[in-house]
């Protein structure tokens, strides 16, 4: 078990670093397109034919379909326990995305008189929420998905979940949001029955939730036909810190939390990223060290060891501006923010999915619990796009009123630029409400 340190001046292993999954998904592109168009051209027979080909060779057609028997049984299988903290997490996401809804209000402004102008944000009429699943049953996946939509008032709301392992969670999650929608199928072919629709599967408008490269590839090819989310990929962070300390911690201490961050990445699969940014040698050298001796601890071996020789490491910076400016050219989906003033480091950041500030707040937090949504932009993509939100499933649309008299205001402008632009039905449109 060993991660590197990398310094910025090597440039081979920096690139790797920044790279990460990003290239199994380019690499991906052609073979997912072939399962897009069989989807396309047979339906529910694809579905079935693939969904016993990747997950179970049983498989029938019937399958398709969760039933509320299915997820009465459920309830049953659920202990007490685990339904109350479902139940919190799902108390909590719907605080916070209540909250983001009233950040998002309608508008309107008259710019001159007579001209009125607005906007107003509705609901997008079907959304496709993607569980992945597979190797563990995701509930939080499924409520964080569901609770923005839900809020957003999308009349259809339908999820995808994995026809393979243990889903009762999942299942429990999807009714107390309130989804009543749900069907047995997995991988790029569940992206694509979303996107064109099946025999069973009607088709979304917008497709929300992070999968392997295979379903992020899916995603990226379907938007012909479909919005979606962002491409969110394997699972990455980025630990900055530096070696201020506080409360008693010592510096072995803060390692220590910053190894088990690390090593929370690692242990999503072979193709997750966990990588600790810091101008301090000391605490990379007791990190590194605190990674192999926690490692060993850990139940999932084999894909903490590759993660960590793949696209996890150490980089050490000659200063915390190099960090930054490091970290905001990676543009982590999740970013921890271990300083001595994580507030101030907070305004240097431009880049980034959700950000965890101070010492008591890992990435374990929004995942399961504080109820920011954890479906983030992955592979630089935060620097282009923003987590699932309630905004995700909504769409604004823009109004204007315009008196007579404003469009006297405004009548040389559309006569002088239709007569640039040679649209004369433009001008007459105009002209023809004063004659």
């Amino acid at each position: 078990m060993k991660i590197s340190i990398i310094r910025p001046e090597d440039r081979e292993a920096i690139a790797n670093v920044m790279a990460r999954a990003q290239g199994d998904v380019r690499k991906a592109r052609d073979y997912v397109e072939s399962i897009i168009d069989d989807v396309r051209k047979r339906g529910d027979a694809a579905l079935v034919e693939y969904t016993r080909r990747f997950d179970d060779e049983s498989f029938q057609a019937e399958n398709l379909v969760v039933t509320e028997a299915e997820i009465d049984a459920a309830y049953e299988r659920v202990s007490e326990e685990n339904l109350a903290h479902i139940r919190d997490q799902i108390s909590l996401a719907k605080k916070f995305h209540h909250a983001q809804r009233e950040q998002m209000p309608d508008w309107e402004t008259e710019t001159e008189s007579g001209i009125l102008v607005g906007e107003r944000w509705t609901p997008i009429d079907a959304a496709g929420l993607y569980v992945p699943g597979g190797k563990n049953p995701f509930p939080t996946v499924q409520q964080i998905l569901a609770v923005p939509a839900k809020i957003a008032k999308c009349p259809r709301i339908v999820s995808v979940v994995s026809p393979k392992g243990a889903i009762d969670e999942v299942l429990v999650a999807a009714r107390e949001v309130g989804v009543d929608e749900i069907y047995r199928v997995s991988g790029p072919h569940a992206i694509a029955a979303l996107a064109y629709g099946t025999e069973t599967i009607a088709p979304v408008q917008i497709i929300a939730g992070p999968g392997n490269p295979y379903v992020t590839a899916a995603k990226i090819l379907c938007q012909e036909q479909v919005a979606i989310d962002m491409p969110a990929g394997p699972s990455e962070a980025i630990i900055l810190a530096d070696d201020s300390l506080s409360d008693g911690l010592d510096l072995d201490g803060k390692a220590a939390y910053c190894a088990a961050d690390v090593l929370a990445r690692a242990e999503h699969g072979p193709d997750s990223a966990g990588v600790l940014v810091t101008d301090s040698a000391e605490l990379a050298e007791r990190t590194a060290a605190a990674i192999v001796a926690q490692a060993k601890t850990l139940s999932r071996q084999d894909y903490i060891e590759e993660a960590l020789s793949r696209y996890s490491a150490i980089v050490l910076t000659e200063t915390m501006d190099e960090a930054i400016a490091f970290t905001n050219e990676y543009a982590p989906e999740h970013l921890e923010v271990l300083t001595a003033a994580p507030r101030e480091t907070l305004g240097q950041i431009r880049n980034a999915g959700s950000v965890f500030l101070g010492l008591y707040n890992p990435v374990a937090t929004g995942d399961y619990a504080s109820g920011v949504n954890h479906i983030l932009p992955t592979g630089t993509w935060a620097k282009k796009s923003s987590a699932v939100g309630v905004w995700t499933f909504m769409k604004r649309v823009q109004y204007s009123e315009v008196s007579r008299s404003g469009l006297q205001r405004l009548q040389p402008i559309v006569d002088s630029i239709a007569d640039v632009e040679g649209l004369d039905a433009h001008r007459r449109s105009v002209d023809i409400r004063f004659e």
